[in-house]
């Protein structure tokens, strides 16, 4: 009778041994490669440091709005096969990485922020180009992409961007913008490896829209995030981004903030002095704040904003940033609108161009 016991006991046992080993196994098993601890960053005079205080040059690249990635087929009866975002997200961030980025901007329409409605956008793209960022040791930059015045004039032509998905692309007024900032900064405001770029490009096609118009707008949004988060918040100023002129007169009120700066060959007029236009545009700001110029590229084949080439703006401009140690974000990674020439890549959303050939170079390159 004892001896059944023990066998029973010794069985259970055994049992019980087995089963708790294939739990554990079970358990830890992971189901995505683990994150990547990045140190959080904060504005020190004119530099941007990490936690430990060594300095921080950010250097990367722009990727497109998620929705518009997805929904538009890219093909534009050229032949060429599908390619929808989404399903390259992952290897998207993987090779940028690879490349020699450490930082990702990522565009967010308000008008397909809308259409999809707000927390919906955000928990269906947003948080998934967040956590991969992060997995890749990448900081990323969520930029509100408006061209134009909040509650008047604004970039309409982008309007007809997807004709299946209607919405004014780049139409807000400053309560949108405000309500967009409430909810994305308590989103993500407690993520150290995301920045907050307010409004992509101040913008008036009808008048004359100064700093002085522009910042009560945009101390206002800074406000907004601030409510949420200690992060650095990256703030723009009027001209499309192209000019910081005034800034000194009266700049923005906040302690962990950083410039921005839109700069494309056509920034330049023919037969101007380039170095001297930068210099004067926002370069002369680099001594007193941080500047991050999160849109610039050429495309041999684009519009008016964007046509240019390697020797007469490309290697001039990078060269110009690296004597100043100014971060940047080059536009853009993956291919948009045909009108503007394809900036990184190629319309196969493989190929790197020209100047993504370039950049590429540049990443890999100690910064």
């Amino acid at each position: 009778m004892l001896k059944r016991i023990f066998i029973i006991l010794f069985i259970t046992a055994i049992l019980i041994v087995v089963g708790v080993f294939i739990a554990t196994k079970t358990i830890t098993r992971p189901s995505f490669s683990p994150t990547i601890t990045l140190s959080k960053l904060h504005v020190s005079g004119n530099h941007i440091v990490n936690e430990d205080g060594e300095m921080i040059r950010l250097r990367g690249v722009v990727f497109g709005d998620p929705f518009l990635m997805e929904h538009d087929d890219f093909d534009h009866d050229d032949g060429v096969p599908d390619h929808h975002f989404t399903e390259k997200t992952a290897e998207d961030f993987a090779r940028v990485k690879a490349m020699g980025a450490n930082v990702v901007r990522l565009m967010i329409y308000p008008g397909f922020y809308r259409l999809v409605g707000g927390d919906k956008y955000l928990a269906t793209y947003v948080d998934r180009e967040v956590d991969l960022a992060e997995q890749n040791g990448l900081y990323i930059i969520l930029d509100y992409h408006v061209i134009g015045r909040p509650g008047g004039w604004y970039d309409a032509p982008s309007d007809g961007t997807l004709p299946d998905y209607p919405t004014k692309v780049h139409y807000t007024d400053t309560a949108m913008a405000v309500a967009f900032w409430d909810t994305v900064a308590t989103r993500y405001g407690q993520r150290k490896n995301v920045l907050f770029e307010i409004y992509n490009e101040p913008a008036d096609d009808t008048t004359n829209y100064t700093w002085a118009d522009w910042r009560p707008t945009g101390q206002l949004l800074i406000d907004t995030i601030r409510k949420h988060s200690s992060n650095i918040i990256l703030g723009s100023g009027p001209n499309y981004s192209g000019d910081l002129s005034d800034v000194p007169k009266n700049p923005y009120n906040d302690s962990n903030l950083a410039y921005v700066a839109h700069i494309y060959p056509g920034n330049v007029q023919s037969g101007d002095d380039q170095v001297a236009l930068w210099d004067k545009s926002f370069g002369f700001l680099a001594k007193t704040y941080p500047i991050i110029v999160t849109e610039w590229g050429y495309s041999p084949n684009g519009d008016e904003t964007t046509k240019g080439t390697l020797e007469g703006y490309g290697k001039p401009f990078l060269n110009y940033l690296d004597q100043k140690k100014i971060s940047w974000t080059a536009f853009a990674y993956h291919p948009m609108d045909p009108s503007q020439g394809q900036m990184l890549l190629e319309s196969d959303f493989t190929t790197l161009t020209q100047f993504g050939e370039f950049v590429k170079k540049s990443l890999e390159t100690k910064p």
